[in-house]
């Protein structure tokens, strides 16, 4: 579910993106200027998802932001196991994710972060403070259009 609130700088919009695609929920609002600088937040979301709908949604935030926009975002790093890594209690905490029914499915190494945003139409910006080290078990990161 994604949701925007209406001002003059900020709108809000219910849609449900397992039912339908941001570009085409965005496309169909007359508010919505994708020429407009726009930063989006997708903070504790990615490790949910699918490698397929993560890729989508960048991919798709890419289409519906204008030059200069930004995505600010955290992830689970992968680690050497090809695994999400969280540290020394890795395996009790993949564990205990999937348990109660939200597992971790999409991680990264920080090292091909970069790759993966030029693919989906973003550029990282690994200079910005903060967001090339691990705050708890997660990265903060941040690309620009």
């Amino acid at each position: 579910m994604i949701t925007f609130l209406a001002s003059s700088h900020f709108l809000m919009i219910a849609a449900d993106l397992g039912e339908r695609e941001l570009v085409d929920v965005l496309k169909g609002n007359e508010s919505w200027d994708q020429s407009a600088q726009t930063v989006i937040v997708a903070e504790g979301l990615v490790m949910y998802l699918s490698p397929k709908a993560v890729k989508d949604l960048f991919c798709q935030c890419a289409l519906i932001a204008g030059i200069g926009s930004r995505i600010a975002f955290t992830y689970i790093p992968t680690g050497p196991d090809g695994r999400p890594d969280a540290g020394r209690r890795t395996g009790l905490m993949l564990w205990l994710q999937k348990v109660i029914g939200e597992p971790w499915t999409w991680s990264i190494h920080p090292g091909e972060l970069g790759l993966f945003l030029e693919e989906s139409g973003w550029t990282n910006t690994p200079t910005l403070a903060g967001t090339n080290r691990k705050h708890g078990v997660e990265f903060f990161a941040v690309a620009g259009k």
